[in-house]
């Protein structure tokens, strides 16, 4: 099997159905001979902040010469992405040969693994296979249910900011999501729960830390709030936007919690809480309110449900590099399952203008014609009709203004952008938001 026939398989398998629950994936587990069983294992969920928190324990476990895998699916930018050790994606062949495994073991199964079920278990493998030193693994998807709830006894579970999204496999309401969550909790393990906001819903307002909080206890695991800061003082977080500041807390509580069992498990390596600081200070994390032009500014955020636009909102308003008589343009793109009314109504009165566009992904994209539309009748709602100019463009270039090769920063731009012949002042500033899938748009 080669690198595309395994794509082709990991795309394909399991097209027939999915059967809810772990039971799949520990059976295909079990014909590869468990290569869960002996991995050391940072166990991530959360509604928003995953990602970040990942990347922070990532770049800190590195910085200790330790041999780090991660696994997160699906990718953003680049496919192999979804999988990587010691700081680098896995390469073609190695992906081809985990999954030609994985496509083996899976002959005879009654019901064929998904292909989250099967990557999963493919990324295991490899991670045994290589002896990783510590992998962290990030939830697809809610936690109890998720096909990466397989560990018997990770070396810390963390759940990050929970908040509505995917209601319609995780509940309606945030005590069904977070009570989800804390399904990964195992039994005398510590489990992070991160500072985060509660959330009004249905006339009644949620403490989802709360709810965590009392599932931990119930499962039996070792709860630990993330409330103290305990950032170093002066410390200049390297992810940009207010809210990766309780992402990086909560990742500091978990290096906080496991570094004297990783001094035991490995002597010969330098592990600290100073080592720790200095391999975040590198951290690095595209798409998560970064800024990739200045000329004009240009800020991309995958903010794709509420709780992520008001971060994205709230990182816009306290902005010091922003000019104070900022002008914002929104470009928006939103996958059609997303709640991407309440999305409008935090992030329109912002903005001088909204533009909507198509996801690469048309089948499962909002079709820009029903964005416009959502977005005039939220314009409507809110008293701004005639504030915010409403439009919809063929793409994200032409949406956005000529660009300045000169005031690039960070990723690169598309020679073609600004085809619509736009101009700009100084104090525009355009913001592309609404799903992750928008950032693959950026040519890197």
């Amino acid at each position: 099997m080669d690198f595309q026939e395994a794509v082709n398989y990991i795309e394909n398998t399991g097209s027939s159905g999915i059967k809810p629950g772990t039971e799949v994936i520990k059976e295909l587990l079990g014909r590869l001979g468990n290569p869960e069983k002996g991995l050391n294992v940072i166990h991530v969920a959360g509604t928003n902040g995953k990602g970040s928190v990942c990347t922070y324990l990532e770049y800190a476990l590195l910085e200790c010469g330790l041999k780090v895998g991660r696994y997160a699916s699906p990718s953003v930018f680049r496919y192999l992405e979804r999988i990587r050790l010691g700081g680098e994606d896995i390469t073609e062949s190695d992906y081809a040969d985990a999954v030609s495994e994985v496509k083996a073991a899976a002959e005879g199964m009654e019901f064929k693994p998904t292909g989250f079920e099967a990557e999963t278990a493919a990324a295991l493998k490899y991670f045994a296979d290589k002896k990783a030193d510590v992998i962290i693994i990030e939830c697809g998807m809610g936690g109890l249910e998720d096909a990466t709830n397989v560990f018997d006894s990770p070396l810390a579970c963390v759940i990050t900011s929970v908040s509505m999204d995917h209601m319609a496999f995780l509940g309606d309401d945030p005590e069904k999501i977070a009570v989800n969550k804390a399904g990964i909790t195992k039994k005398n393990t510590p489990v992070i729960i991160s500072r985060m906001p509660r959330i009004s819903c249905k006339g009644r307002e949620y403490d989802p830390a709360l709810i965590l909080e009392r599932e931990v206890g119930l499962r039996g695991g070792i709860c630990i709030r993330a409330d103290e800061d305990i950032i170093p003082a002066g410390f200049n977080n390297p992810l940009p936007g207010a809210y990766q500041k309780d992402n990086l807390n909560a990742a500091l509580h978990v290096l906080q919690t496991v570094e004297e069992r990783l001094r035991e498990m490995f002597p010969d390596k330098k592990i600290s809480h100073d080592i720790f600081i200095k391999g975040i200070s590198k951290a690095a994390w595209p798409g998560r309110y970064e800024r990739v032009c200045d000329d004009p500014v240009i800020i991309r955020d995958g903010a794709h449900n509420p709780a992520a636009a008001l971060a994205l909102k709230e990182s816009l308003e306290g902005d010091e590099r922003l000019p104070e008589d900022r002008r914002i343009h929104l470009i928006m793109g939103v996958f059609k399952d997303k709640d991407y009314m309440e999305i409008l109504r935090i992030m329109l009165p912002l903005a001088i203008s909204f533009t909507a566009i198509d996801l690469p992904d048309r089948k499962r994209g909002l079709p820009s014609d029903e964005l416009v539309c959502a977005a005039g009748n939220v314009c409507e709602e809110l008293g701004l009709t005639g504030k915010i100019r409403i439009s919809k463009a063929d793409g994200l270039y032409d949406a956005l203004p000529a660009v300045s090769r000169s005031g690039k920063s960070g990723s690169d731009i598309s020679e073609n952008a600004g085809s619509a012949g736009k101009t700009c002042e100084i104090r525009d500033v355009y913001v592309v938001f609404g799903s992750l899938s928008l950032m693959q748009l950026f040519i890197s």
